[in-house]
Parts: structure tokens; sequence; C-alpha cells
């Protein structure tokens, strides 16, 4: 009986898997990649990407996504830009933002890294290239933290998912951690237990002492005119 030819899609890592986060960190300095990129293929490359990143550190905006694409002559439809976040195949809106009277959804700051991969995905390799890009994935190893950090939808940054834990009992560190180290498991407990010992510690040591500075403030008092800034 004839093996199922597996389609394009069925290939294709998910947001937010440490497969897809692999994919996007390799993708620019593969071979074939850069030889579509010098026939003028619109995709973006390493350094285009990271200085999007840094331009747009609050995250983006639909009309910052559009704009950026426009730049590249890449064309995505807002379906289909849609269609992508309900298939999770781009990252889903990590706050929203009020301008000029518009609540519009904000964006991760690497999405656009997230469509030039779909750009590439779809658009440009083939099976042969798909499945020579996977295995180069697959052989290269990433770090747990690199790992962990993929699964958080806050920052991506795990001191400051850890933060949140400790001040509002934000459980998204602890989860990540958790689900990352699954098949690891005497890393995995290991890991949640040093967790539980920084909680433990805050809350004997730091949370003590912000609690003191909390009551030190709300015992004094000052005049709103002293505060006044006359300059704004």
């Amino acid at each position: 009986m004839p093996r199922k030819k597996i389609c394009k899609s069925e290939k294709l890592p998910q947001c937010g898997t440490p497969l897809r986060a692999a994919l996007i960190s390799v993708l620019t300095n593969t071979k074939d990649y850069q030889e579509n990129l010098n026939k003028g293929f619109p995709l973006f490359n390493h350094e285009e990407l990271e200085n999007i990143k840094k331009h747009y550190k609050d995250g983006l905006v639909w009309d910052d996504i559009e704009r950026e694409l426009f730049r590249k002559k890449i064309i995505l439809k807002k379906a289909t830009f849609r269609k992508y976040i309900q298939e999770n195949n781009l990252p889903k809106a990590k706050s929203y933002r009020n301008i000029d009277r518009r609540r519009l959804a904000v964006f991760p700051n690497d999405i656009i890294s997230h469509i030039n991969f779909l750009q590439y995905f779809y658009k440009v390799a083939d099976g042969k290239m798909i499945d020579h890009l996977l295995n180069i994935v697959l052989e290269t190893q990433i770090t747990y933290l690199e790992a962990i950090e993929s699964k958080l939808d806050w920052t991506g940054n795990l001191y400051a998912a850890i933060c949140k834990y400790l001040g509002w009992d934000d459980a998204e560190a602890y989860e990540a951690i958790k689900e990352t180290l699954s098949t690891r498991q005497k890393d995995q407990q290991k890991a949640l237990g040093m967790l539980e010992e920084i909680d433990k510690k805050f809350k004997k040591i730091i949370d003590k002492d912000i609690s003191k500075l909390i009551s030190f403030l709300k015992e004094k008092h000052i005049s709103p005119l002293e505060i006044t800034d006359d300059k704004k």
C-alpha cells in the first residue's frame, strides 16, 4: 500500500513550539535562503528582522505590520493574516492599544520574522528543502532557557516572567517550565523546586521589605503642588 504523501502544511511547526523558534533562528543563514534573497525574492535578511524587533520593542499593530511588509513588496491580506493566527501559524495579540479612538491589537515584536518564515515556507521552499531545513533543526540542540522562553506569551523573557510569578502570582513561568521539561522529569522537578525556593525567599525577605516601604509611603503625605512639574 503506497504511503500517504505529506503536504507542506503538515510539516509546518506551529507558533510557540521550540521547533518553530529554532527554524526561525537558523533560516536566514541557510544557503538556499541566501540564494533566494540574492535573486531578489521578497524576503528579509537577518539584520532587517533584528532592527524591526528593536524598533517595535513594545509590539506592532496591523498598520505597522502592513507598512513593513510593503517595504519588501510582500502582500498579505488581513483575512489571510487572521486565518494564520487562528491556525496558530502566527502569534496571537499580546495586548491592545488605543489609537485615535480605536482599540488595536498589539502583536509581538517578532511577528515579522514569523510572517517572513511563512513567506519562505509557502512560496519559496520545495518539499526537499523543507525536509533538509527540518533535519538541520532536529540535529541542533537548544538550551532549556530558549525552549522555555519560546512558550512565554508576555515578553518571551523568563526573568521577567519569574518577577510576575513572585509579585502577582502569575503562573506562566511555572507552567512554561513544567510543560517544556515534561520529558525530562528529573530536571523538571529540579527547576520547579528552584523556582519554589525563590518564591519562599521572596515572601520571607523581599516581600516584607516591599510591604514596609508601602506602609511608610502610606503614612506620609505631600501636597500636590510639590509634585507638579511646571515644564509639562
